[in-house]
């Protein structure tokens, strides 16, 4: 049976990763009931945890986005607690070999695509039935500057080109449903991905890279956040199919 409170539902996919746990503490804060959803259960879990010991309401969920099943399973769970579904953030990703096209391994191509088009559409179709149903509801993406332009990594740029174009065919085709779609592309954040990336690449390389970004810093993840729930909130309800840059001017250059 579902729950009987009003307050909306929000779920982050890859929602114990850096993006993903400040996205679902952005949610929890404006007084969202928070779905953490994660391929790793036990660091979703630990997210859960900390949210609720603030006084939040959060639960965690283990799932392979990759997997149909594990989706349906996912939001068949939801259903039967909430009754609702407000906001999604499909931020769940993979990353992958930076090596250009020719060098590319095809198990690397198999494994990136998975998750990051296969799991994000799975999400984005279960979610919009879902959604047309009760008539409303808010859906963003994870895409990344990489899905604006490109990179050295073939397969990561292909996936992220593709949830780009996922999000504005669904934008197109949903907007007069009350179902509103878009995308945040983040630039180098120093969370996550970003974050081992910096870790990785030394003093020179990464002080580099920074300097791409004409705010001369990497950003964070809690202004990735802000940029989703802005996206998920009344201030932007004539906001449809967007890729919106959070890249400290990257793709201005």
């Amino acid at each position: 049976m579902a729950a009987a409170s009003t307050a909306p539902v929000a779920l982050v996919t890859g929602g114990a990763g850096g993006i993903g746990r400040a996205t679902a503490r952005a949610f929890a804060q404006r007084g969202y009931r928070v779905a953490v959803a994660d391929i790793d259960g036990a660091a979703a879990q630990a997210v859960a945890e900390s949210l609720r010991s603030e006084g939040h309401a959060a639960e965690s969920i283990t799932v392979d986005i990759g997997d149909r099943d594990a989706v349906v399973a996912m939001l068949d769970g939801l259903r039967a607690r909430y009754g609702r579904l407000d906001a999604a953030f499909n931020n769940a990703g993979a990353s992958s070999l930076r090596v250009p096209l020719a060098d590319l391994d095809e198990a690397d191509w198999e494994r990136v695509l998975r998750t990051n088009l296969t799991g994000t559409f799975l999400c984005m179709k279960y979610e919009i039935r879902w959604m047309l149903e009760q008539g409303h509801g808010c859906i963003v993406n994870n895409c990344s500057v990489f899905g604006i332009g490109g990179s050295i990594s073939a397969t990561y740029t292909a996936s992220k080109h593709g949830i780009a174009g996922l999000t504005r065919s669904a934008a197109i085709s949903y907007a007069r449903c009350g179902v509103r779609i878009n995308a945040v592309c983040p630039g180098l954040i120093d969370a996550g991905m970003g974050a081992r990336y910096l870790e990785r690449a030394g003093e020179t390389d990464a002080a580099s890279t920074i300097a791409l970004h004409p705010a001369g810093r990497a950003g964070t993840a809690e202004e990735v956040a802000d940029a989703v729930l802005w996206l998920c909130s009344e201030e932007s309800r004539y906001v449809h199919g967007h890729l919106l840059a959070v890249d400290g001017g990257y793709g201005a250059r």
